[in-house]
């Protein structure tokens, strides 16, 4: 039998394989009808030659086939495709109500989360950004080390900045600053306690990004008493007078002559700027001018504007080298490690810093808001992909019938996709207005000014857009894989195993993850209660209750604060008073002293104090005597110390550190010529806490010195506040009538300590708890569903004789089981970051076993009354009507 002739094989799959589908039929039908002709016409060799010469050049752009081509049809995203894609996933979700309400509100509560989270980290990230050269500014900050203490502060000795300019060519410009507390400001019938009030070197102006609306940046802060203000206190003190020249008088005994009007600081700067005053005029107000070339007093914030270009790092190494070689001996403290912190993270990175005049965030706070942001959306994308495979059986005839109609795979994942973009959108418009519901709450425990009005922006649509893209694909994505890879023939015969077909052991996973993510978030919000409540109730070493602290309004009411005391004491409300400087959780003073025999100054913490204090604070003594009036040389020759500083200045017990001798250079001396007070240790007071937990108890002197006396505190009758509050109030307004009266709790004071704290934890267990609510709605969908599979098996066991609470727990249990192991994962994670949150405070909790315990106990709780709710629900259905239902 004669052979017929063909093409070459080779050419004929090269054709199929690079051929769009749409012509392959038509094209290889056509070069086969020719190939036939030139077999007639030239023969078999020769047609088979011009065969593959027509397929090669076949390979045309209009010809390649195409990847979308190969799985869809060319019509899959057309708008008629897609408008029918949607009408068919609202079809679905008006059938499937229950589902449809708890999808879209889960991921509603977790949008919500996440869009208030970004809005109040993104809030947190602007602080400093707006000054034009902050890339390059940078701020010192101290590290002391002293037998095994650190000490991280913001304050710097007056000598740094003008060396740093002089010795280190990295260095371009450097400003110092230097903080009033408040002061009085008046002008004339106008008077403020005025806050942001500084002085600072003219550089500032360099430095910082402060426009001048009003004169002349360059000279504005050149002369001594000069000073520029906002355009807010402008408005303030001379409404629409012009304020250039005019005269304004500070504390009563200074004048500045405004020179300057400066835009107001935006809210989002670390410094509080309202007045900003000439630096030389520190010579009015410091008697030794010797401090203000110190490399020893720790009294100024400095600030310096490095060349573009320049290494930080290496700068930290030069400045070290710098003060080795530049600094007095006698003054310098090699305890010290200087450093340049940059101007963009004072806000979020100086939470540990101690003597700082900076607003402060927290970035370890920003951290954990973005985790639980994330792990919220997740829980409520996790609830979605778990739904959507559990109702798979629903859907599973669906898939078989639409494939043996000729529907392609990537139809029906855009058909599912589609479904998840729609819930996704629905839940988007929700947790707008969710979010609008709950800024007003946050701005009031955070004191933050957010607004979605505020960050409206186009490119806040687009993040909005691609969040909702985002989600949409990681909720929909492995649902709509999954779905869609149903195998028509199993589908139609009812062959497919009901566990893989329903994602079982995702579903198992998933439900696992959720609650061991709630339990940590519960045991967490535990660790911070816990923690937080110590703080708040610890034994501070002093009693820190009923203490009124009312400030000096005037040198007159300072050198007369003998005569003011004992009025005060004539009332039976007041139970005793003192006059100082230094309160614990308030202002005191960073000095140091010498001991005989050592040339170096001691740094030490210090509190100037008259003989009631001790008294009147509640401390203890644990060795030698109180400062006492009866003793005419305490007030020149005495010191006490804690018990902290017994250890620090080199003495073993506080019994002998009695008797030791101490000099302290006077701020002010009485004369001239005797600028050291000479004295000795004569008592040792019992360590309290004078600063945050946060810090460890450091060493401190306490010794009388009465010019620096700032503050009145009295002790008051518990039963008697208000009473005495009139009382102090007329006596204070008595005194010094042109100065309004200003108070102030010892214990809320102390109290703003852990202000940052406060907030976290009300943030925390908000997050916390919305997080659990999103988990165990997933659960109450996922029960349901289960429950109205097994309604047949239901009516089976009820006629078979079982009872309500047996069914309850076969319904219960498996998902009990799955909440379990979620437990056991979360708490060794929970431990082990809610132990690393600890470490911030000096003083803290141990974390007990039973916040383990009760958080598992909690979630078992709610996991048990979710689950019951529907499984009581279907156990009690009539069993008649459960058989009827298949």
């Amino acid at each position: 039998m004669k052979r017929t002739p063909t093409p070459p094989r080779w050419a004929d799959r090269l054709l199929s394989w690079f051929c769009a589908p749409h012509l392959l039929e038509e094209v290889q039908g056509d070069l086969y009808e020719r190939f036939q002709r030139r077999v007639t016409l030239f023969g078999e060799h020769s047609a088979r030659q011009q065969y593959v010469w027509d397929v090669l050049s076949f390979i045309k752009p209009f010809a390649i086939k195409r990847k979308s081509n190969q799985t869809t049809s060319p019509f899959i995203f057309s708008h008629d495709m897609i408008k029918n894609y949607l009408k068919i996933a609202i079809r679905n979700l008006q059938r499937q109500r229950l589902y449809a309400v708890i999808n879209v509100l889960g991921l509603a509560v977790g949008l919500a989360c996440c869009l208030t989270i970004y809005l109040f980290i993104k809030d947190e990230l602007r602080y400093d950004t707006f000054h034009e050269k902050a890339d390059r500014v940078y701020r010192l900050r101290n590290d002391r080390i002293t037998e095994g203490r650190v000490n991280h502060m913001a304050r710097s000795a007056p000598a740094y900045g003008p060396a740093m300019k002089a010795y280190l060519p990295e260095v371009e410009k450097i400003f110092r600053i230097f903080t009033f507390n408040d002061p009085l400001v008046v002008y004339n019938n106008n008077r403020f306690k005025q806050t942001g009030f500084i002085l600072a070197d003219s550089t500032i102006f360099d430095v910082l990004t402060l426009p001048l609306v009003r004169g002349n940046k360059e000279e504005a802060l050149k002369g001594q008493g000069s000073l520029v203000i906002s355009e807010a206190m402008a408005e303030r003190y001379f409404g629409k007078e012009d304020p250039l020249n005019k005269i304004l008088k500070v504390d009563g005994g200074l004048e500045f002559r405004v020179t300057g009007v400066m835009l107001n600081m935006p809210r989002h700067s670390h410094l509080e700027l309202n007045a900003i005053g000439s630096f030389n005029t520190l010579r009015d107000i410091i008697s030794d001018h010797a401090r203000l070339e110190s490399w020893g007093w720790q009294q100024m914030f400095t600030y310096v504007l490095l060349t573009p270009g320049a290494d930080p790092a290496r700068v930290n190494d030069k400045i070290t080298a710098m003060v080795e070689r530049y600094a007095n001996p006698e003054q310098r403290d090699d305890a010290y490690r200087t450093t340049l912190q940059p101007l963009k993270d004072i806000y979020l990175h100086s939470a540990e810093l101690e003597y700082d005049l900076a607003r402060k965030g927290n970035i370890r706070y920003v951290y954990a808001f973005a985790i639980v942001a994330l792990i919220t959306l997740l829980i409520a994308c996790f609830n979605f992909m778990n739904l959507s495979t559990a109702r798979s059986m629903q859907r599973a005839k669906e898939v078989g019938l639409r494939k043996s109609i000729g529907a392609q795979r990537s139809q029906l994942v855009g058909q599912f996709l589609g479904e998840s973009m729609v819930l996704t959108a629905l839940a988007m418009v929700l947790a707008i207005g969710l979010t609008a519901v709950v800024l007003p709450v946050l701005n009031s425990w955070a004191g933050k000014e957010l607004s979605l009005l505020d960050a409206l922006s186009p490119l806040f649509l687009v993040q909005i857009l691609a969040a909702l893209l985002v989600v949409g694909l990681l909720a929909g994505l492995y649902p709509a894989f999954f779905l869609s890879a149903f195998q028509p023939i199993k589908v139609l015969k009812g062959t497919l195993e009901t566990k893989a077909q329903g994602g079982y052991g995702l579903r198992k996973t998933l439900v696992v993850v959720q609650f061991a993510v709630s339990t940590a978030l519960i045991i967490g919000a535990g660790v911070v209660y816990y923690q937080l409540n110590y703080v708040q109730q610890k034994n501070l070493g002093f009693n820190k209750e009923q203490l009124v602290i009312m400030p000096f309004q005037s040198d007159d009411m300072r050198r007369d604060y003998k005569s003011i005391k004992q009025e005060l004491l004539q009332n039976p409300n007041i139970l005793s008073a003192t006059a100082c400087y230094g309160l614990p959780g308030g202002m005191f003073a960073g000095d140091g002293v010498k001991l005989p025999g050592q040339g170096k100054e001691v740094g030490i913490s210090m509190f100037l104090i008259d003989p009631d204090y001790i008294p009147t604070m509640g401390m203890e003594l644990v060795a030698g005597r109180n400062l006492s009036e009866q003793y005419g040389t305490d007030v020149e020759e005495a010191f006490l110390i804690n018990e902290t500083a017994v250890k620090a200045l080199g003495w073993s017990t506080p019994e002998q550190a009695l008797g030791k001798e101490m000099l302290w250079p006077k701020w002010v001396p009485a004369n001239p010529a005797d600028t050291l007070k000479r004295g000795k240790v004569i008592g040792v007071v019992k360590d309290f806490h004078y600063k945050s937990l946060h810090q460890k108890i450091e060493p401190l002197v306490l010794h009388v010195h009465e010019p620096a006396y700032y503050t009145m505190v009295a002790r008051v009758r518990p039963e008697k506040m208000a009473a005495a509050l009139d009382f102090l109030k007329t006596e204070w307004e008595a005194r010094a009538p042109e100065f309004p009266f200003e108070y102030e709790i010892l214990d809320q004071q102390f109290a703003k300590f852990y202000d940052s704290e406060q907030i976290f934890k009300k943030l925390f267990l908000l997050f916390t708890s919305l997080s659990i609510f999103i988990a165990c709605l997933g659960l109450l969908g996922l029960a349901t569903f289960m429950a109205q599979q097994r309604t047949k098996e239901i009516g089976i066991r009820k006629v078979m004789g079982a009872s309500v609470a047996g069914i309850v727990m076969l319904l219960s249990k498996d998902f009990l089981k799955l909440v379990m192991v979620g437990i056991i994962i979360a708490s060794p994670l929970a431990w082990y970051f809610m132990n690393q949150w600890l470490q911030s405070f000096s003083y803290r909790v141990d974390i007990a076993w039973w916040i383990f315990g009760l958080a598992g106990l909690l979630v078992v709780g709610v996991a048990l009354l979710t689950v019951s709710f529907q499984s009581i629900k279907a156990a009690l259905m009539n069993p008649i009507q459960s058989l009827r239902s298949e």
